[in-house]
């Protein structure tokens, strides 16, 4: 199996996944740079709609996308977060 996850904290062990990201309002921009220059964050878009920021974190090591979905979830400017692990 390509994924396994802990619902409860929203760690997931696949190699790739999609976060929604609901920044501060007025801190978009500014979010969306930060989260750009994350490592493991591959793509960054600002959406418009129910969430303001889409990244895709991808790596060959499940560690490094973990870390990645925790420094985006500590950002000060990110709210709340949704993540999507793709799973085929």
């Amino acid at each position: 199996t390509r994924l396994r996850c802990d619902w409860s904290s929203d760690v997931c062990s696949s190699d790739l996944a999609y976060v929604l990201i609901n920044a501060e309002i007025g801190k978009e921009t500014l979010c969306y740079n930060e989260v750009k220059q994350l490592g493991n964050v591959k793509e960054v878009y600002i959406l418009y709609g129910f969430y303001d920021i889409i990244a895709i974190v991808e790596s060959s090591n499940i560690n490094k996308v973990n870390n990645a979905l925790k420094d985006i979830r500590q950002n000060k400017n990110v709210m709340t977060t949704e993540t999507m692990p793709i799973i085929e």
